[in-house]
Parts: C-alpha cells; sequence; structure tokens
C-alpha cells in the first residue's frame, strides 16, 4: 500500500528516523531488538526495573543513544501510556501519549500529540490485529493510512 502524502512529510520523533520509502526490519520481541535486512540491530527496547509505581522502557538506537522513554502506570483504567524524548520523564518533553482499548477482533491505540491537550480526536489511531500479525496506522480517526506493518 503506498503511503499517503501526510505520511511522507510527518516527523513525531525526529526526522532523521523517517524514509522516503518503506522499510523491512525484524523485529525480536525476546531480545527487544529490530534488525535491518542485513542483520544490523536499528533498534534496542531496555527494560528498566526500578521500583516505581511505572514500567519503563527506553528505546534505543544502534550505537545505544536513547530515542525515547515509554511510562505507563502500572494501574490505569485504559492502558494509558506516556512518551517523551531521550531518558527524560519531564513533561516538557512529552512527545505523544496513548491510550488503549481492547475489543474480540483487535487492539485499539488512541495517539495524542503533546499539543492536543483537549484529547477530542486522536492524532493517530493504530489498529492492531487480534494474533498481531498485522498493524495499521492511521491518520486521526480517518481511512488515510499512514503505515501498514506486517508479520512475514
Amino acid at each position: 500500500t503506498p503511503l499517503s502524502p501526510m505520511a511522507q512529510q510527518l516527523s513525531v520523533i525526529n526526522p532523521s528516523y523517517c524514509v522516503p520509502d518503506s522499510l523491512d526490519l525484524q523485529i525480536n520481541t525476546k531480545k527487544g531488538a529490530a534488525y535491518n535486512k542485513n542483520g544490523d540491530l536499528v533498534f534496542k527496547v531496555i527494560k528498566e526495573t526500578l521500583l516505581t509505581l511505572h514500567h519503563r522502557r527506553v528505546l534505543c538506537d544502534d550505537k545505544g543513544n536513547p530515542i525515547v522513554t515509554l511510562y505507563k502506570r502500572n494501574k490505569t483504567l485504559h492502558g494509558r501510556c506516556q512518551v517523551f524524548r531521550g531518558k527524560s520523564n519531564d513533561l516538557s518533553q512529552l512527545l505523544f501519549s496513548v491510550s488503549m482499548t481492547r475489543s474480540d477482533n483487535n487492539i485499539r491505540l488512541d495517539v495524542f500529540l503533546a499539543n492536543n491537550q483537549d484529547e477530542s480526536m486522536c492524532d493517530f489511531r493504530v489498529i492492531i490485529s487480534r494474533n498481531k500479525s498485522t498493524c495499521t496506522i492511521y491518520l486521526r480517526e480517518s481511512p488515510t493510512i499512514v503505515a501498514d506493518v506486517y508479520m512475514l
């Protein structure tokens, strides 16, 4: 599926992570790592085990530099998560927050960019199939596809 023109010019984290064409990555969930088609490490997730009320994971690049930090509260009604730039938890570095809803057929993630304070409409909607073999990212609540992910 060709990407929408909006998807080709949108950067949420950093333009250096945007590519003009589709990108094949192999994801190893046990290792928390993503590899390119040559087998080179591209991203790594580090789980931090601190005694806090939050689950914390840091997404790093291939050199170990933190890209974003994900915080999820242990006890939330709708699986709320906040994502910050780098290794921060400072609200001035908030990139987006995510609310999760599960149904019998899929998992829906509503993504709200940091400047969307009223959250009357999500900025992106992510639909993950029940068996987690596909994932489609839509612009807001529209049919415009920003990205497709398939398990090979």
